[in-house]
Formats: structure tokens, sequence, C-alpha cells
């Protein structure tokens, strides 16, 4: 995850060095130091505002909104600082446990499950809300929903959220 872009650093560069320039030329008196600091954190706030500094790939959800889309199982998702949704929808189960953990922390996230996909969900909360499909909620401690039949022979999808 790059936190700054080559030309966010390059006008910070820029700066710096005709500040530098325009001090040992006109021989200001400006505390190059307290003017640079100043500079580099007016120029991060217009870098958040126009280009943001969140972070997405197929598995995470970092400082942004977004949707994880799924196809292929993987073991963990993560929104973190964030507010995301997580699509298991297109979801295939063929005679397996499928298991999956979902992270959400300091966030709001949504997980759309496939009705006819068997699925039982271990939620567990601290600080925090997890509604389920029934509308029952987890504040503290944890509880198991399930959705369809739970067959270990014909394998179904575990979630851990």
């Amino acid at each position: 995850m790059r936190l700054f872009g080559g030309a966010f650093i390059g006008i910070i560069l820029l700066v710096i060095g005709v500040i530098l320039l325009l001090n040992s030329f006109f021989n200001f008196n400006i505390s190059v130091f307290k003017l640079t600091v100043g500079v580099v954190i007016v120029l991060f706030g217009v870098f958040i505002l126009f280009n943001g500094f969140g972070f997405q790939d197929s598995r995470s959800i970092i400082f942004r909104e977004g949707i994880i889309r799924v196809s292929e199982v993987q073991d963990e998702y993560n929104i973190i600082f964030a507010s995301g949704t997580v699509d298991l929808s297109k979801v295939k189960i063929e005679d397996e446990v499928k298991k999956i953990k979902v992270n959400t922390i300091f966030a709001e996230g949504k997980v759309i499950l496939n009705p006819d996909v068997p699925t039982l969900i271990k939620a567990s909360s601290a600080f925090g809300e997890l509604k389920l499909p029934d509308s029952s909620s987890v504040v503290f401690g944890s509880q198991k929903y399930r959705i369809g039949d739970i067959n270990t022979d014909q394998g179904y999808l575990e979630i851990k959220a």
C-alpha cells in the first residue's frame, strides 16, 4: 500500500527547494524547518481531499467506501476504518465446508449472502453492533445463525464475523 504518490513527494521537494533558494538569495529570515512542516501539512491535506489515501484490494477495504465481490473464496476479508460490503452471493459450494472470516474494525460492514447456499454465521462483537438477517443483534458476546440446512456431507459456508 502506497500512502504517498510520486507527484506528492515531488511537490514537497520542489517547495522545499524553492524555499531554500529564496532564503539564500534574498536573505529572508524565515525558519525553513517550520515553513517546511507547514507546507507538508497543507499539501497532505490537499492530497487527502482530492486523492484520498484509502486502500482497497480483493480482501481489504481501508479508509474508504467499497465493495469486495467474491467469486473465489479466500480465508479472510477486512473492513478497517471504512464502510464496505463483502458480496458473497456468487460463491459456489461443492460438497465442502468453506470457512471465511470477516473482520470489521471501527467500520460499517455488510455481507451479502445467497439464500440458496447453506450458511452458518458465527457472530461475535465487542464495542459494536452486529445485526443478523433475522433482525437480532449482537452487541457484546457471540451468537450463531443458520441459513438453510447445515449438512457436513453436502458442504456449506461458514462465516466468522
